[in-house]
């Protein structure tokens, strides 16, 4: 009996250690919403999920196209349903976050129409899927607000969840009681977590919809047309709509404003991994100790500019695909490109 007790503890505990050293992966993919059925970057990634469930997986925006979910519109939900039904069989964690498509396209309808997705999102996941996180909040963040929402994905690991259309977004939308009381306790309220995660030795990953750093089309300066319905009395039409063009624009001054503050708060830390999509490719960049990420090319593929913005470790634009994070203990082990049609391949030191 003493042996079989001796031979049941060897075995639990070595497959305790071997679990521990099983990779935690964190699968990145945005602007996924362009198809109706699940195209060849969601049914590779589908593949990857069920082969590795110690992960999670973050939708980065634009999950419907072209301008959000129309509740009652057969054609809008299929286009959220081509990634909602890759997760059927997949038992790690699942988070969605909006993007500018999903705030019904820079509309007037955006508000309700982000709240009809975040509603279809957690029903989907609770009554159709195996995720392991079901039962809490995977539209994040909630009620049309800016976040920051914050998950523990594993012991040292953390998401960080932000809506970045929140402060592009020119149409009604929710407050902690003002615009501006809004504001303030986002900024603060997301220095306040990096601040806990790097005394308490965490790495964190940021999730938005918004570059910080990009050579896609995104990053084109766009004058004077940019100039006119900005600085001049050609506001005027700018106001009536036409800006709406070029909000979603990084040299935009609203764009542009909010960057510069969420960049000031950045490069306090060297713990921080931001990703991001809207270009819809596949980026990645090394800034003042950190990393910035741009994985937009889940259903949709748009052209880099022949002209570097940002030096760049990684960019290609030539297939639909995602990006993979492992990590181990408390410390990135591996960044995976995976393309449709090609082999994943790791970017060294990154």
């Amino acid at each position: 009996m003493k042996q079989l007790l001796k031979i049941v503890f060897f075995f639990s505990t070595f497959s305790s250690v071997a679990q521990d050293r099983i990779p935690y992966s964190v699968f990145l993919v945005g602007d996924a919403g362009e198809d109706t059925i699940p195209g060849g970057a969601l049914l590779m990634l589908k593949q990857e999920l069920i082969a590795q469930p110690n992960s999670a997986v973050i939708f980065l925006g634009d999950n419907v196209y072209p301008s959000g979910l129309y509740k009652n519109n057969k054609v809008s939900t299929l286009h959220l349903e081509s990634q909602l039904q890759v997760l059927k069989e997949y038992r790690g964690q699942a988070f969605f976050i909006p993007g500018n498509h999903d705030w019904n396209a820079q509309g007037r309808k955006g508000l309700r129409m982000l709240k009809d997705q975040e509603l279809y999102v957690g029903d989907y996941l609770r009554t159709k899927t195996l995720v392991s996180n079901k039962e809490n909040a995977t539209f994040l963040p909630v009620n049309g607000l800016p976040g920051p929402e914050t998950v523990m994905l594993q012991d040292n690991l953390r998401l960080v969840i932000i809506d970045t259309q929140w402060f592009l977004h020119l149409y009604k939308k929710n407050y902690n009681g003002s615009k501006k009381k809004t504001k303030e306790i986002f900024y603060k309220r997301l220095d306040s977590i990096l601040t806990f995660s790097k005394v308490n030795n965490e790495q964190v990953i940021i999730t938005a919809h918004h570059p910080m750093y990009s050579n896609g089309q995104h990053s084109r300066s766009k004058q004077p047309q940019r100039f006119l319905l900005n600085y001049t009395p050609f506001k005027l039409i700018g106001l009536l709509g036409a800006n709406r063009l070029y909000s979603e624009d990084m040299q935009q001054p609203t764009y542009k404003r909010m960057r510069k503050k969420i960049l000031v708060i950045f490069k306090k830390y060297d713990n921080i991994i931001y990703v991001s999509g809207h270009d819809h490719n596949l980026q990645c960049f090394r800034e003042d100790g950190n990393r910035y990420i741009v994985s937009g090319s889940g259903s949709k593929r748009s052209k880099l500019l022949k002209r570097k913005k940002f030096e760049s470790v990684f960019q290609d634009d030539s297939k639909t695909g995602f990006i993979k994070l492992e990590y181990s203990g408390n410390s990135t082990i591996s960044t995976t490109v995976y393309r449709v049609g090609e082999e994943p391949k790791k970017i060294e030191g990154y």
